[in-house]
Formats: structure tokens, C-alpha cells, sequence
């Protein structure tokens, strides 16, 4: 397979899961775009051993490399700043304090993926099993969230039954303004 037969596979593969993610979401059902994320990565992983020709060089990587590190470390900044501030705020609007313990958790769990990548790329040798480690780092990621989703999903919530907001549990905030259907 030549290099731009597979950048023309993965610019298809983009242009696909972009509609799946945009009809799923429309339609409140997130169980197929994460699906279709899982098989496109695997199916480029798959397709990009297949190319003969060179797909980057060592400066493209090293470029990479740099420009993820910046893009991780600002981004860290703005929401632990943008946490803080939500946090404050949360007395005036109590939906900011579930804004600013998301911005939290997911900067977390950034920097603990980064960590555990450099880790990888610092300390193991590189060899074939790469990719069976890179899959057994994902799926234990996966539970882990889902885990985490499940624990820490918030029983204390409104829940639209009939028409009306109904309280499950009990709520420290008041019934959504949106309407229920």
C-alpha cells in the first residue's frame, strides 16, 4: 500500500466517523461512535503496517513530540485555572461545580495517560509486543472510566418521567429549566 492511498483511506475513515458521531450523538445513542472510534483506530493501525513507504521521518517526530508536550501542558493550565474559577463560582450556579470537577478529573487522567506513555517510550524496549501493550493500556483505561462513571455518577440527581422532573435520590441543585419529554 503506497503512503497516499493511506492518507486517503484515513481522510474517508475521518470523514465517516465524523457522520456516525454527529447521527449518534443527535440521536442520544453513544454506544456507536465510541464503537466506530475503536474499529477505525484498529483498522489504521492494521492498514499503516501495511504501507511500504516512509509515513514520517525522525524530525516529523520529534516535532510531535514537542507539540503534544506544549499542547498537554496548556491545556493543563487553562482548566486548572478554569477549575479553580468554576469551583469559586459554584455558589452562584451549582452546575459550575460539576464543570470544574470535570475539568479536574479529565486533567488527571491526561496527565496520568501522558505519564504512563513516556514511561513506555522511556524505560520498555520496543519491540513487536508494543502494540499488544499499547491495546492491554487501553482496555484497562476503558474499564477504569467506565468505573469511575458508574462510582461517581451522581445518584442524587432529576430524572424526566411523564413529562416532569422527578428527584432520584436527593438533589442539591434545583430541577433542570429545559423541558422534559
Amino acid at each position: 500500500m503506497t503512503t497516499k492511498s493511506y492518507k486517503t483511506i484515513k481522510l474517508f475513515l475521518t470523514i465517516i466517523i465524523a457522520i456516525v458521531f454527529s447521527i449518534s450523538i443527535s440521536h442520544q445513542n453513544f454506544f456507536i461512535p465510541v464503537t466506530t472510534l475503536v474499529a477505525s483506530t484498529l483498522v489504521l493501525l492494521f492498514l499503516r503496517k501495511k504501507v511500504g513507504q516512509i509515513i514520517s521521518d525522525e524530525r516529523d517526530q520529534m516535532s510531535g513530540g514537542k507539540s503534544a508536550l506544549l499542547a498537554i501542558q496548556i491545556y493543563s493550565w487553562i482548566a486548572v485555572v478554569s477549575m479553580l474559577l468554576l469551583y469559586s463560582l459554584q455558589d452562584y450556579n451549582p452546575n459550575y461545580e460539576a464543570v470544574a470537577l470535570t475539568l479536574a478529573f479529565s486533567t488527571c487522567i491526561l496527565m496520568l495517560v501522558y505519564s504512563a506513555i513516556f514511561y513506555y517510550y522511556n524505560k520498555m524496549k520496543l519491540t513487536n509486543r508494543k502494540t499488544l501493550y499499547l491495546i492491554v493500556v487501553v482496555i484497562i483505561f476503558l474499564f477504569l472510566s467506565i468505573f469511575t462513571f458508574r462510582v461517581f455518577s451522581g445518584e442524587d440527581s432529576w430524572m424526566c418521567e411523564n413529562g416532569e422532573w422527578i428527584e432520584h435520590g436527593h438533589p442539591s441543585f434545583p430541577a433542570p429549566n429545559k423541558e422534559c419529554k
